[in-house]
């Protein structure tokens, strides 16, 4: 299984390469966003430069994973329905589509301390926390899109069934980063990330059990 997820992993990779408009349109959306937050606000406060840069790594997360199963037509998931094991398949879009969102989150985060002064102090708790938050959300959206890729209106289904799970796990993400504003210590954060740890795992777990099912549909 590990050989088939390292496959599955590149061949996401070089169908990226290969449509090149895909990335390089969420990257164009980052860039323009905080580019516009510029415009309209000039130099945010510290809550606003939180609550800015989360929505824009949240709707910016939407358009990279919805195109995991939608840039696959039904033939080639035929054809990999035959040859792959199906957790081997959801564990390799959880781990690909992972790597673009830290890319996309630690490039917004570069962009957001460019337009307006950065006033995270404790980067070690902000950075550990956005690396939970993607990995929920890689993990989330990617089953979700699996299931949406099925309907006529992905978009919407994919954030119909998406908030319920995303609400709750970024509730600890935003106490974390607004606590990092501060130099505050490991025990003042310590349960927020208790509770970003258990809900990753929950939602992994939810994900690896439910794909098979999707899978066989």
């Amino acid at each position: 299984m590990f050989k088939q997820t390292l496959a599955l992993i590149r061949k996401d990779f070089h169908l990226d390469l290969r449509q090149r408009f895909g990335l390089g349109g969420i990257f164009l959306y980052v860039f323009s966003s905080a580019f516009i937050i510029y415009l309209a606000f000039g130099e945010l406060t510290p809550e606003e430069w939180i609550v800015m840069f989360w929505i824009v790594v949240l709707f910016a997360s939407v358009n990279a994973v919805l195109k995991s199963f939608a840039q696959e037509d039904r033939r080639r998931q035929l054809y990999y329905y035959t040859l792959c094991d199906p957790y081997a398949a959801i564990i390799a879009k959880i781990c690909y589509n992972l790597l673009v969102l830290v890319l996309i989150t630690f490039m917004s985060w570069l962009l957001f301390s460019i337009v307006s002064p950065n006033p995270i102090v404790r980067h070690d708790l902000f950075g550990l926390a956005a690396l939970l938050a993607c990995t929920g959300i890689a993990a989330n959206f990617t089953f979700v899109s699996s299931i949406a890729y099925r309907t006529s209106n992905q978009s919407t289904v994919m954030m119909v069934l998406s908030l319920p799970v995303i609400l709750p796990l970024l509730l600890p993400v935003i106490k974390i980063s607004l606590k990092s504003l501060q130099n505050v210590s490991w025990d003042s954060v310590k349960g927020d990330f208790s509770l970003l740890v258990s809900m990753n795992l929950l939602i992994i777990a939810l994900a690896l059990f439910l794909f098979p099912y999707v899978w066989r549909e």
